[in-house]
């Protein structure tokens, strides 16, 4: 950002106002994914701090966030409750990601490139958005630009997508660790590390480098107390609903530096 953008955005309310569309709407899917973990946790009497946000300066992050976090302070009775827990958070957030959606593929526009020639970022879609965009914007052939809440959305299934991979201590690995037990949750670890390795190499290097931060700061994941009572019919079909959330969320290659050339 140049400088004298900058001074403009402390000396002039209107460019604070044009980013609260986004703002509210990225916060209210992390928050939401967040307080599903941590209401959760107060449901079944377990310790967790309150939801916390994660600032990054739009330099490092263009969404000027990381996410958020809760830190749970004790161990999990049940796989019950380490099921719930975990699928909690994700299930929440992707209820709140569904509108921002809508709405921001609602007021979208076609994607139009300015000068001759030059580069340009092109974000992946996930299954959701193509699908969504298919029947929201059935006339747009090309790529579009979208609404900030649809950016808002964008973000919050990349976060809802990596958090949901059965891997360690993410969501996914509690999911795994609950319907597989720990031997299932060590295969299923490894395996999903190893895509990881492949995307990373292949398609995008994040992948590469998120992999990598999992092993080292959680890939074990912690047992609980006891292995009984079974999580029952219920749970089961909610772990099915939360791998089709991954699914519809996981973008091969999140970000890509696209070259272009207008030819008059």
């Amino acid at each position: 950002m140049e400088v004298g953008n900058f001074l403009d955005l402390l000396t002039d309310p209107s460019y604070l106002v044009g980013g609260l569309s986004f703002s509210i709407s990225i916060l209210a899917i992390l928050v939401a994914h967040e307080l599903g973990h941590y209401l959760t946790c107060v449901r079944y009497g377990i310790r967790a701090t309150l939801p916390h946000l994660i600032p990054v300066p739009p330099p490092v992050s263009p969404f000027g966030t990381f996410g958020a976090v809760i830190k749970i302070k004790s161990l999990f009775e049940n796989t019950r409750q380490l099921f719930d827990v975990g699928v909690a958070g994700p299930l929440a957030g992707f209820v709140f990601i569904l509108p921002a959606l809508v709405f921001g593929l609602v007021y979208s526009r076609e994607f139009v490139v300015e000068g001759t020639s030059g580069v340009y970022f092109n974000f992946g879609e996930p299954l959701l958005l193509k699908f969504a965009s298919y029947l929201l914007l059935p006339d747009t052939s090309g790529d579009i630009t979208l609404h900030p809440v649809g950016w808002a959305a964008w973000f919050g299934m990349l976060a809802t997508s990596l958090n949901l991979l059965p891997v360690g201590q993410l969501d996914g690995g509690h999911i795994v660790y609950a319907v597989l037990g720990k031997r299932g949750h060590r295969i299923v670890s490894f395996a999903t590390l190893g895509v990881l390795l492949v995307l990373g190499v292949t398609f995008w290097l994040g992948y590469l480098l998120f992999g990598t931060l999992v092993f080292f700061l959680g890939f074990r994941h912690p047992p609980t107390a006891y292995s009984y009572p079974s999580l029952g019919r219920g749970r089961i079909l909610l772990a099915i609903l939360a791998l089709i959330v991954l699914i519809l969320t996981f973008i091969p290659v999140p970000i890509d530096i696209v070259e272009y050339t207008n030819r008059l």
